[in-house]
């Protein structure tokens, strides 16, 4: 039983092998930040695009805009809670 018992209590002191396959996965904030700025500015261009092209009441032209709007609201919550 001592066998067992020490292994289950080194076992709940190494992480668990699909937490660091996660945290390998996972992009450092401060490069998140500039990925998504750049993003919202190659979207910004195309909204502007769009509008000139297709017109600001086409329904591309309102999914793009509810993209970026909703793209900024979830970056403003990360960023300020």
């Amino acid at each position: 039983k001592s066998s067992s018992r020490s292994s289950l209590d080194i076992a709940k002191h190494i992480p668990h092998q699909a937490y660091w396959a996660e945290q390998q996965n996972r992009l450092p904030l401060p490069l998140m930040e500039l990925m998504e700025n750049e993003v919202l500015e190659i979207l910004t261009d195309a909204l502007w695009s769009y509008r000139l092209g297709i017109g600001r009441d086409h329904f591309l032209t309102k999914e793009l805009r509810q993209y970026i709007e909703g793209l900024k609201k979830r970056r403003s919550k990360r960023l300020y809670v």
